[in-house]
């Protein structure tokens, strides 16, 4: 026997579905439904086709039932500032929610929004059935592109201004109204705004809201608007800067938690600022640090769960129903006071 002929004899024979079910007893599609997640298949049935599939070594070929039912069931998800703790969980929350429904998700990381196309663009080479994208957003001749292909896409944490994807946010604009009326009450008049892209239009809204609100207000100015600051180091290096100004702030206020945190210990350790009396610090997504006895950061709690539940509803539906059109969804945040800032005046 020659070499290629000894290493063809050992190649192993793949079992097939029609092997299982001769030896289950059954019909090839009874195999095919016990392997199928949500199909209907009694438990009789069930147990001798698991049973048969033990026995034989066999494994389904999801890649051949996508080229039967032309569908691959693979959700392509997109996630960028991956610095911010929250983000794993939203990871885990949306893999448990679509495996349950028998898909299975295919990840892209972005460390930028100038990343996005670039990662949709892997993932719709795998021919993804739908896809997630979570604070970031594709560029509009993109969008064009899913849309005209029927590929559903859900922008979470970022909003569609044409209309083409479904989004899922916060209504950002009220949240910087809120945050800046909660500083006037708690006294303080001297406002620096600490955020990452300034193109991000959550960002942007909630900046207008609050330089807006703070304009309307007696006495009460916002000293700096800081731009392309994004996490803990950043932020440490940001009151450095802010502090040495001719006009420092009283309140900081960030667009992310770790961001908040470096502000917090570059106040305390670095400079001797006492928090809260000379300096609030607010930040934005209550991640759990915010909640610790070292920091106990004043913050926006964004309502995740209820944001993966519209996403994860948004996309399934629209993957089932290619009428359905995209639609904006909201949900509303909350801030959770700490002892960064103030308490209420009595």
């Amino acid at each position: 026997m020659s070499a290629k002929e000894t290493v063809e004899a050992r190649k192993p024979t793949r079992v097939t579905s029609e092997e299982v079910a001769e030896l289950a007893g059954v019909s090839r599609s009874a195999v095919s439904r016990t392997f199928t997640p949500g199909a209907s298949v009694s438990a009789k049935t069930r147990d001798k086709v698991l049973s048969a599939a033990s026995q034989l070594g066999y494994r389904p070929n999801a890649l051949a039932r996508s080229l039967i039912i032309r569908r691959t069931q693979l959700v392509g998800l997109v996630m960028a500032e991956w610095e911010n703790p929250f983000y794993t969980d939203i990871l885990r929350q949306f893999s448990e929610r679509f495996q349950r429904e028998g898909y299975q998700l295919l990840l892209m990381t972005s460390v930028t929004e100038a990343d996005v196309d670039d990662a949709m663009r892997r993932l719709l080479q795998y021919q993804v059935d739908g896809l997630l994208v979570v604070s970031a957003r594709p560029s509009p001749a993109l969008a064009r592109e899913c849309a005209a292909s029927n590929t559903p896409m859900v922008l979470m944490n970022r909003h569609s201004p044409d209309g083409m994807e479904s989004s899922v946010t916060c209504d950002n604009a009220q949240v910087g109204r809120d945050i800046v009326q909660l500083l006037l009450q708690r006294r303080y008049r001297r406002l620096a705004i600490v955020r990452g892209d300034a193109r991000v239009l959550v960002g942007v809204q909630r900046t207008s809201a609050m330089i807006e609100e703070m304009a309307g207000a007696d006495n009460a100015k916002v000293v700096a608007d800081v731009t392309g600051c994004l996490g803990y180091q950043a932020g440490r290096q940001a009151i450095a800067d802010l502090w040495r100004s001719p006009d420092p702030p009283d309140a900081v206020v960030c667009s992310s938690d770790p961001t908040a945190l470096g502000v917090l210990d570059g106040a305390r350790l670095d400079l001797g600022i006492r928090v809260p009396d000379e300096l609030a610090v607010i930040g934005l997504g209550d991640i759990p640090e915010a909640s610790w006895a070292s920091y106990r950061l004043s913050t926006v709690h964004l309502p995740v769960d209820e944001m993966i539940d519209l996403a994860a509803n948004d996309l399934l539906k629209r993957l089932a129903d290619d009428s359905i059109e995209p639609r904006h969804w909201v949900a509303n945040a909350r801030i959770v006071t700490r002892e960064s800032i103030r308490s209420a005046p009595t």
